[in-house]
């Protein structure tokens, strides 16, 4: 029989439902949104559903209003993250059993990812749903029971793309697998992807230019300061080396070999395409490395220079990130270090908590070797930052990062920031030229410098190109 329509005492739609709650009949939708978002309690404080009313007339938990608990989880007793009979908690205890159990006993190294998937500060029920999830499940599975190695080779064998580097990460920062920097390590990984697919006599070619002309400048920019390449960089580098597997792939196709390659032929192809520059650097290091003539490259227009703001935008554009609370908190702050520091969002999102300091009622932070001294405004949406729950993923607020980001350990992505602030009509890399000239006018080259993290030289040009006065300074500091 049909259940008869009521108006719910809840939300006063006429719909149908059996659940007498709430000192009435409440619809299907209203049982539902009670069971997904309990909270405190108005008169124990603990967080249940609310769904009842006690002898005082207020909504209060089951147990205040001395009605039985429900909605208790039936293993541990919590209101919160129901699915079924039981809590998110269990259903996650449940499916670790699941995947890392083996006869009774757990891996080290799983043990650690239990330890850490059960302590993570979000829905347990996502993290279940993750787990289900392919090749995650299968490969855990494996681990578990020996039947594939605890090591980053197993990840190497799954499909490339986010999914699997969030996986790798994950298993990095629970201490499952050894710290490795993933996206360097990814970049290898491709680079070697892209050359077994080319002709025998071209895949060491693409491999030895990686080898000797990308890795030591990516080790002494990246690797030597222990840390990883960003994601620009990787993603830059997995380009041109699509662009020089390409070139490659061409020259095999007219059948010669690098060493046959004449200006003529050069000349026809680099006619046709874009990415001279890269092509370019890859004939200039052949020839040098004696494995093509020294051929004739061909230059690519230069861009022109990045447009700027103007000191007026410049200061409108940091009163709005000071007000604005449609951007969320650690951007806002990205955001005000490149419009008041000129400090590229890259380096930014590399922030630690060492980089803070405070100084009595002051906060310092170091941009480069010379602390500066937040203004107060600033200061304090630095404060209510670290102050505020960690909200992304398995971010714990416990990271040496300033910035957690969505992945495993890592910090914010530099990008998002960049995206977030675009879409608010702030064009980070354009303010940040301007201020960088606007403090090369006013302050030494060497304090823009210290207090920056720029080259003296770097500084010194600015100075020069934003008419600047000031070529040296006494011993302002001690």
């Amino acid at each position: 029989m049909p259940a008869t329509p009521h108006t719910c005492t809840r939300c006063g739609q006429t719909a149908t439902g059996r659940y007498l709650l709430l000192g009435g009949q409440i619809c299907n939708t209203c049982y539902s949104s009670l069971r997904r978002n309990p909270k405190p309690c108005p008169s124990c404080t603990e967080i249940r559903v609310l769904a009842f009313i006690d002898d005082k007339g207020q909504i209060t938990c089951a147990s205040c209003a001395g009605q039985p608990r429900r909605f208790a989880c039936r293993s541990r007793g919590s209101e919160q993250f129901l699915t079924g009979t039981h809590c998110g908690h269990c259903r996650l205890d449940q499916r670790l059993q699941e995947l890392l159990d083996n006869h009774g006993s757990t891996l080290p190294p799983l043990a650690l990812l239990r330890s850490y998937l059960t302590a993570a500060p979000m829905d347990p029920r996502s993290i279940v749903r993750w787990l289900r999830r392919e090749p995650i499940a299968r490969t855990l599975r494996g681990m578990a029971t020996n039947t594939l190695p605890i090591s980053h080779l197993t990840i190497d064998q799954l499909e490339p793309g986010p999914r699997t580097r969030y996986f790798r990460r994950l298993l990095i920062d629970a201490g499952t697998l050894p710290p490795i920097p993933v996206l360097l390590h990814e970049l290898n990984i491709f680079v070697d992807t892209a050359a077994a697919q080319l002709p025998t006599k071209h895949a060491p070619v693409l491999r030895r230019f990686h080898r000797w002309e990308v890795l030591p400048q990516l080790h002494r920019r990246y690797r030597d300061q222990g840390v990883d390449i960003t994601t620009g960089v990787f993603t830059t580098q997995r380009s041109a080396t699509l662009v020089r597997a390409r070139f490659l792939d061409w020259v095999s196709e007219q059948d010669l070999a690098l060493t046959d390659l004449d200006q003529s032929t050069l000349d026809y192809y680099m006619a046709r395409v874009k990415a001279r520059v890269t092509i370019n650097q890859f004939i200039g290091w052949a020839a040098r490395s004696h494995l093509a003539d020294d051929l004739v490259t061909h230059s690519q227009p230069v861009r022109a220079a990045p447009s700027t703001y103007s000191e007026g935008e410049l200061w409108e554009d940091t009163h709005q990130l000071l007000r604005t609370d449609t951007v969320e908190l650690p951007v806002r702050i990205i955001g005000l270090f490149a419009l008041i520091y000129a400090q590229p969002l890259d380096h930014s999102v590399r922030l630690t908590r060492d980089d803070l300091q405070t100084r009595g009622n002051s906060l310092m932070v170091a941009f480069g070797p010379t602390p500066v001294q937040l203004p107060e405004p600033v200061a304090d949406l630095v404060r209510q930052h670290l102050a505020a729950p960690a909200r992304r993923g398995f971010a714990t607020g416990t990271s040496r990062w300033l910035f957690e980001g969505i992945m495993p350990g890592q910090h914010l992505s530099a990008a998002y920031a960049r995206l977030r602030l675009t879409d608010n009509g702030i064009h980070s890399r354009h303010a940040r030229e301007t201020q960088l000239d606007l403090l090369a006018r006013q302050l030494p080259a060497s304090i823009v410098a210290d207090t920056l993290g720029v080259t003296l030289h770097t500084a010194e040009q600015r100075r020069g190109r934003a008419g600047g006065i000031w070529s040296s300074y006494p011993a302002l500091r001690d």
